[in-house]
């Protein structure tokens, strides 16, 4: 028996439907594989952005640097060269006697005069340099060396001078009159003793611990700037 043959239009139909279904698929699949691709892409910005915020919360900050502190302390140092740590007042009483005829006693006079003036002691602090500059880093503390406090100068103060009254013999008269030269070598005399009272280890000792109070005083502020967990030692370069 011979097959019999379909309609031409039932093979057009399949055919079409066919077609209609593989393109179906196509699409879907197509839709599909974008969806996925979106998910992804949602997902991994999700976990990038999470991990960013994580190492943003967790970003260490370094913290300062022994350079930091030596730069720093350097820089404030070069401004006191001859910084003041202790002033000292005092005051020399000196006897003024004028020989009379024959250098006998009723024709002398005699005049006590008190002398003021202050010793200043000063620092060098632009002596400083980086060797003179530890930085305990375990510990937080600046180690800064400096000099020893010096009697810098005697500032005499003159218009204080006291001139007591002349005590004179009772064949003297009128009133001690100095020379010019006379004057000048009696200052010169008043200014070496002060010098040697002023330079007593009892003074340079005292104007050593004024040294370490008051470099204090300038140095801590700058090294809390860089660092407010650090904190300064002062000691003596000998």
């Amino acid at each position: 028996m011979s097959e019999e043959k379909k309609p031409a239009s039932d093979v057009n139909e399949k055919s079409a439907g066919a077609k209609i279904v593989w393109a179906d698929f196509i699409r879907g699949a197509i839709v599909g594989v974008l969806a996925g691709m979106l998910v992804t892409y949602v997902i991994m910005n999700g976990l990038y952005s999470g991990l960013l915020s994580k190492d943003e919360k967790t970003e260490i900050v370094p913290g300062p640097s022994t350079v930091d502190f030596v730069d720093v302390v350097l820089d404030e140092a070069g401004e006191h060269s001859e910084f003041i740590v202790m002033e000292q007042p005092l005051s020399v009483n000196t006897t003024i006697t004028k020989s009379g005829l024959a250098n006998l006693p009723i024709f002398s006079k005699v005049k006590n005069v008190t002398y003021y003036g202050t010793g200043v002691y000063t620092v060098d602090l632009s002596e400083i340099n980086s060797r003179n500059i530890r930085v305990d880093e375990e510990n937080h503390v600046v180690n800064i060396l400096i000099p020893h406090a010096v009697l810098q100068y005697v500032n005499p103060d003159l218009e204080k001078t006291e001139f007591q009254d002349t005590e004179r013999g009772w064949l003297a008269f009128g009133d001690i009159r100095l020379t010019a030269e006379e004057s000048n070598e009696l200052e010169k005399d008043v200014l070496s003793t002060m010098e040697e009272r002023l330079s007593t280890d009892d003074l340079l000792i005292q104007a050593d611990e004024f040294a370490i109070l008051k470099t204090w005083e300038i140095f801590q502020p700058v090294i809390s700037a860089v660092s407010n967990e650090y904190s300064v030692e002062i000691e003596f370069s000998e």
